[in-house]
């Protein structure tokens, strides 16, 4: 590891406390949301005013304060930066999410099927009609 690693920190307004770049796996989905739409508000606010210092220039033939620019501009990339890593997280959540959904359903076809292989070698088949049928009743009730 190099001796000076940079970290990024955003002051978050809404939380009311800096959040760091290595902190953000560590937020609660309901803080990564709320930090995501603060981001977004702050990204398009210092979009809005780069632009407006860049139009008045234009039109009173000012110089912008490069300084300013350089701070506003700092600020949108660390914010973007911020962005970016907290929805790579949400799609990570949610593919995760979606995988575990996948699995539990491919254990659940595969739990059904042996359990009629298994009730098959136990019961007569028309004793197995008669339970599958109550199971199926009972089953439609259920989800009603």
């Amino acid at each position: 590891m190099p001796p000076f690693v940079f970290m990024a920190i955003f002051n978050s307004k809404v939380l009311n406390r800096p959040v760091d770049s290595a902190e953000i796996r560590r937020l609660s989905p309901e803080d990564l949301a709320t930090i995501k739409d603060e981001l977004m508000d702050a990204i398009h606010g210092i979009n809005e005013h780069l632009q407006e210092v860049e139009d008045f220039g234009k039109r009173h033939q000012v110089p912008a304060d490069e300084d300013w620019k350089h701070r506003a501009k700092k600020k949108l990339r660390i914010c973007t930066q911020f962005a970016a890593r907290i929805e790579a997280i949400e799609n990570e959540q949610n593919q995760c999410s979606d995988e575990t959904s996948r699995k539990a359903l491919m254990y659940s076809t595969a739990y059904i099927r042996r359990l009629h292989d298994i009730l098959v070698d136990e019961f007569d088949p028309e004793a197995l009609q008669e339970i599958e049928q109550e199971a199926s009743e009972l089953a439609r009730m259920d989800v009603e």
